[in-house]
């Protein structure tokens, strides 16, 4: 039930002439919500909002595209200012073990995706011990920040082995996500490890491009050595 009606027959006659909800409200003070109630059921009106459409289209697409690649183009200078952050970083660190430790155990055994993940996965306490002094030291991720999952056989302990990984990583348990439990093909194990394999991770795009670029600086300093 309209309430004001002279409201709504001053909202009508604008509309009639081709204005939109937007145009109206700015005009009235009408919501747009309240305009389509009155509205948007009306052949009439639905007449208007395909005009509007077919005439304000084509001004949409290329605002909509400019928007794109000026987000395009701050998105590449981001990346270009973390290289050369990277960049500075690496000849101040060159000769931190741990940096150098780091990098390296990244190269082998970390996920070179072009996303924001850092991940690490090993069944190697000791490589994941390094991995998270890396995250801490170097990176400087605060330790609220870091996330751990799981994967482990169907026959281990859960618990167990979450316990292992938290004691290990010095890792509150509260921040191991998921354990994935995999079904065993053979036997209970006397090969594989007694804790499963352990992914610690973090999402930072900043420094996911820093280290990609650490292991191009590498490979540029040393690959051609051989």
């Amino acid at each position: 039930m309209v309430r004001n009606l002279g409201l709504a027959n001053r909202a009508k006659d604008l509309r009639k002439q081709g204005k939109s909800y937007s145009e109206i409200r700015k005009s009235l003070g009408v919501a747009k919500s309240t305009l389509s109630e009155w509205f948007s059921k009306k052949e009439w009106s639905k007449h208007i909002t395909r005009d509007l459409n077919n005439k304000y289209l084509p001004q949409n697409k290329s605002r909509i595209i400019l928007m794109n690649e000026s987000k395009k183009q701050k998105r590449i200078a981001r990346h270009r200012l973390y290289q050369t952050e990277a960049e500075a970083l690496y000849h101040k660190l060159g000769n931190n073990p741990l940096f150098v430790a780091g990098v390296f155990i990244y190269w082998g055994e970390g996920e070179k995706l072009g996303n924001g993940r850092i991940s690490v996965i090993n069944t190697d306490a000791r490589i994941l011990q390094i991995m998270i002094r890396f995250y801490r030291q170097v990176l400087k991720v605060p330790d609220r920040l870091i996330r751990a999952g799981l994967f482990i056989y169907s026959d281990l302990d859960p618990i167990k082995t979450l316990n292992y990984w938290s004691k290990m990583l010095n890792l509150p348990k509260g921040q191991f996500i998921k354990t994935h439990i995999l079904q065993s093909k053979i036997g209970p194990t006397k090969r594989r490890s007694l804790y499963g394999m352990c992914n610690i991770y973090v999402s930072r795009i900043e420094l996911k491009i820093k280290i990609l670029r650490w292991i191009e600086l590498f490979t540029q300093d040393y690959a051609q050595l051989v």
